[in-house]
């Protein structure tokens, strides 16, 4: 494993955001024995109305957990505050080198003076920082296309171009995403992301479930992330509408309006919870989805929430999406795949039917290959190399 280095981290999220790729592998690589300033998001469009609580968390110092999960101690978090125009030249002349001048004091203290600079976020201001620190090697770990994931986001076309061009090292997580990458760079490895198997484990089965999962009436279909504009909310409505006998409940953070699902009795908006306490709404679940609506920004997705949901033993139940069927392929089918309202609520039934200790069993050992410890030593793997070449 990777240990002893200085890490600065150019987050395309913040630590308080969603847990993923981002904090995972930057808590684990701190964990190892390096140190790490993860650098929360500059920003891939200007702000609106929706972004001012996070605006006032920055003024006020943010980057401190907010009660979720705090960063470890190796792990410094900076909530850069800058002028919010991420793609005019003249607001970067500005932003850069306040940037800049605050990195450097933060790693100051830690006496490497060329970090391994590794980058999620693809924005004119975050390659030209990587490039002023010289580091000793510069990574684009790509885990979506963020260039189509919003209209706005589609002015980064070009500067995730040159990010995959540049860089010394690529990851990403898809078959899609390497095709992408691989067009621009010979160095990319393909690592999906993975899953933390010890939270998982150690969950009680005999604990009560969390509160406001308890009361509501099982069958319980559930999925978990962000409720954003990729989840297919009329799939969801029509499900809901069909089987009024069956409740479906979403955990996580709302990003778009929701006021399809809200019409529906029995689908219940928990909201974000903390990834300390996942495991146990998981395991109020008796079938698990991934109910993405197909895009070319899907077409990229590796779903995270796959092993997370394999590694409690549920039964999946998934949108045909390009990364699953890789998985399906690799993992004996272990994912049911449905491109219909009917179909999907065909494979919902056959799981809550076909529920077996052996099967559940099956699915916490495909979990169990995809665990970030296996991806991280192949990442360090790389990345151990590659510093070797360069000296060399």
């Amino acid at each position: 494993m990777l240990t002893g280095r200085t890490i600065v981290c150019l987050s395309s999220i913040d630590w308080d955001f969603l847990w993923q790729a981002h904090q995972q592998v930057m808590a684990s690589l701190a964990a190892a024995g390096n140190r790490v300033l993860f650098v929360e998001s500059t920003g891939v469009r200007a702000p609106t109305l929706r972004d001012l609580p996070r605006l006032w968390r920055r003024l006020q110092g943010g980057g401190r957990g907010h009660g979720r999960r705090r960063p470890p101690d190796a792990v410094s978090v900076y909530s850069p505050v800058l002028l919010p125009f991420p793609y005019a030249a003249w607001a970067r002349a500005v932003n850069l080198p306040l940037l800049e001048r605050a990195v450097r004091q933060r790693i100051a203290a830690w006496g490497d003076p060329a970090p391994i600079v590794w980058s999620f976020l693809p924005t004119p201001l975050s390659r030209a920082l990587g490039e002023r620190l010289s580091p000793a090697l510069s990574i684009f770990h790509c885990v979506d296309h963020l260039s189509s994931s919003s209209p706005a986001a589609a002015r980064l076309r070009q500067s995730e171009v040159e990010s995959f061009a540049r860089a010394d090292v690529v990851f990403v997580t898809s078959h899609a995403l390497r095709d992408l990458a691989r067009v621009h760079n010979s160095e990319v490895h393909l690592v999906p992301s993975g899953v933390d198997l010890g939270r998982f484990e150690a969950v009680d089965p005999t604990a009560p479930l969390p509160e406001d999962l308890r009361d509501i009436a099982r069958p319980v279909i559930g999925y978990l992330g962000g409720v954003h504009q990729w989840l297919d909310q009329s799939l969801l409505a029509t499900l809901a509408e069909r089987r009024r006998d069956w409740s479906f409940v979403l955990v996580g953070p709302r990003q778009t309006d929701v006021s399809q699902l809200e019409r529906q009795p029995n689908v219940h908006l928990l909201g974000t919870r903390g990834p300390d306490t996942v495991p146990d709404y998981l395991r109020g679940f008796d079938v698990a989805t991934v109910p993405y609506r197909l895009a070319e920004y899907t077409h990229h997705v590796y779903p995270v929430k796959l092993n997370e949901y394999l590694a409690m033993g549920l039964p999946v139940v998934s949108s045909p999406l390009a990364e699953v069927e890789h998985f399906n392929r690799r993992h004996d089918s272990v994912v049911a795949v449905a491109g219909t309202p009917e179909a999907f609520e065909a494979e919902i039934a056959s799981a809550l039917d076909a529920s077996s200790t052996a099967v559940a069993d099956a699915r916490r050992a495909v979990a169990r290959a995809n665990s970030w410890p296996v991806r991280l030593d192949v990442m360090s793997g790389v990345i151990e190399d590659a510093l070797a070449a360069r000296v060399g």
